[in-house]
């Protein structure tokens, strides 16, 4: 097996709990209640390891920034021929790259058997200087700092020697500190965290036209001080359980959900929604330094692996690798504040469902809101 290769297949635009979560329900809107140990299906990275391997402020150039590359897409097809991790049997490719016994697209809804759970979301401190637009799909406008848009950002990690890109959304919760993003944007899928992680909210690049280092990064550069995941992605590359949370350290001595706000999250809710899903594509035709949005309701759903987890949901977007992470959201007022209910995942590019113009996110579920109530508490 090339590990080198099924790296960089796993590292990209590019989770069913072992054991029993413990946790209160409200009703709706609710507050996420913490659990007391985390579960056996969530897995975090050692603070003291993380806060050892960057150096944020310098490590972060601009130039480094804007030179950050975007990994290949995750391809459920090639993931199942790649024997990730301590799985060798999670399907099978045949040489022309279409999936044999999983990824097949399924249009009748599984249904939630668990109690919808609701984050509200928070405005934050600083203030808004506009209304955001009406929300068209496409390329938002300039600068990103409405509540909506703000709330959006370009993360950029370090993966051995090389410099990765993804996105990711804030949301509000206990410590005011997390981003929500893809499992693939904080760990490799085979046992590895990656390093110099740092989220920049409204990002934007001199190449876009912004003349000074804070115009480029109005809200600053905010470091991860843990990186969160299931033991699903982060050992066996499960696709259905992509999914991540980084825990930022303060600027400033802010925390940035009190500063910037942060958006809702919303787990075990019906799966026929509408989804606004932003994002920062950067494989071609995009550049990765546009903020861009797609507006979808749900196309089908998408079994992507053979490890346990809920089906992933399709929609239409024609975002690409770079984009990862970037939040699905629901239920959005006139404020621009809203609920992540999901978030850019992966995308078939060999095989009978390669299609650039739709994009798979993993359902928010038990599995999801196990991993959040871990990451608010650390």
């Amino acid at each position: 097996m090339d590990l080198n290769k099924t790296s960089r297949i796993v590292r990209s635009l590019a989770v069913v709990l072992t054991g029993a979560v413990a946790f209160a329900l409200v009703a709706a809107p609710a507050q996420a209640q913490a659990v007391a140990t985390p579960p056996l299906n969530v897995v975090s990275s050692a603070a003291t390891e993380l806060r050892a391997a960057q150096v944020p402020g310098d490590y972060w150039t601009a130039a480094k920034m804007a030179a950050a590359k975007s990994a290949d897409e995750p391809n459920p097809a090639a993931l199942k021929s790649a024997s990730v991790g301590t799985v060798s049997a999670a399907g099978t490719v045949s040489a022309a790259g279409t999936v044999s016994t999983a990824g097949t697209a399924s249009t009748a809804a599984a249904p939630s058997v668990a109690k919808s759970v609701s984050v509200n979301p928070t405005a934050g401190t600083t203030a808004v200087p506009a209304s955001p637009a009406t929300m068209t799909a496409g390329s938002l406008a300039r600068p990103y700092t409405n509540l909506r848009d703000r709330l959006n950002g370009k993360v950029f990690f370090t993966d051995g020697s090389k410099n990765f890109v993804c996105s990711g959304t804030i949301v509000n919760s206990l410590n005011k500190e997390m981003v929500d993003t893809a499992g693939h944007c904080v760990s490799n899928g085979a046992g590895r965290f990656f390093t110099n992680w740092i989220f920049v909210p409204g990002y934007s690049s001199s190449a876009t036209g912004c003349t000074t280092t804070a115009g480029c990064f109005p809200y600053g550069k905010w470091s991860a001080r843990q990186l969160t995941t299931t033991t699903e992605w982060h050992s066996f590359a499960n696709l259905k359980q992509d999914l991540g949370y980084a825990v930022l350290n303060t600027l400033g001595g802010k925390h940035i959900a009190n500063l910037l706000g942060g958006q809702g999250s919303q787990f075990n809710m019906a799966r026929q929604q509408t989804w606004n899903g932003f994002g920062y594509p950067q494989a071609a035709p995009f550049s990765g330094f546009d903020q861009r949005l797609c507006i979808s309701g749900r196309l089908a759903d998408d079994n992507p692996s053979t490890r346990p987890g809920p089906l992933a949901v399709r929609i239409s977007c024609n975002m690409t690798a770079g984009s990862s992470g970037g939040g699905w959201l629901i239920s959005v007022s006139r404020t621009g504040l809203g609920f992540v209910n999901s978030h850019n995942s992966y995308r078939y590019t060999s095989g009978s469902l390669a299609n650039a113009n739709v994009m798979y996110g993993p359902y928010y579920g038990s599995e999801a809101l196990a991993l959040f109530n871990s990451a608010q508490v650390l």
